[in-house]
Formats: structure tokens, C-alpha cells, sequence
């Protein structure tokens, strides 16, 4: 797995929950086929949702920041 850490662009749903649907990181636009887990964690008051996702290809994990409203991918295992 590798270590990322960047701000990328999600569009996601809202609708019933968070769901991740695409991104767009290192001028590619990725397709999110499944979202695999999903977990949250907090940093100080803030609440963090963490997503598993594939592409079919690749295994990709995105976090949102609630408070921030900020999108990161976080690792990657290609």
C-alpha cells in the first residue's frame, strides 16, 4: 500500500449517507465501481469518514472531513 495524502475532487451523494461515486487525482477522473468498507475516526472535534474504493483496477481509500469539508486520498494499493 501506498501513502498518498492528497486533497483531490469528489463528486459524491448525500442522499442516503456519504457515498463516494468519482475523483479526480493526477488529472485522471476515476470511476468508483464499489464502495468496499467504510469506517470513521475523529481528529480533536472533527468527525472523519473513510471510504474503501475500487475502481476495478485499483484499491483507493478516501477520507472527508466534516468539519473542513475537505476530500483526501489517503493510500493506494494498485
Amino acid at each position: 500500500m501506498m501513502h498518498i495524502g492528497e486533497k483531490v475532487s469528489v463528486l459524491a451523494s448525500f442522499t442516503a449517507g456519504i457515498r463516494p461515486i468519482k475523483f479526480k487525482w493526477s488529472g485522471r477522473l476515476i470511476t468508483v465501481q464499489e464502495v468496499t468498507y467504510t469506517w470513521r475516526s475523529r481528529e480533536g472535534q472533527a468527525s472523519v469518514h473513510h471510504f474503501s474504493v475500487t475502481d476495478g483496477t485499483s484499491l483507493y481509500e478516501l477520507s472527508f472531513h466534516t468539519q473542513s469539508l475537505v476530500w483526501r486520498l489517503e493510500n493506494l494499493e494498485a
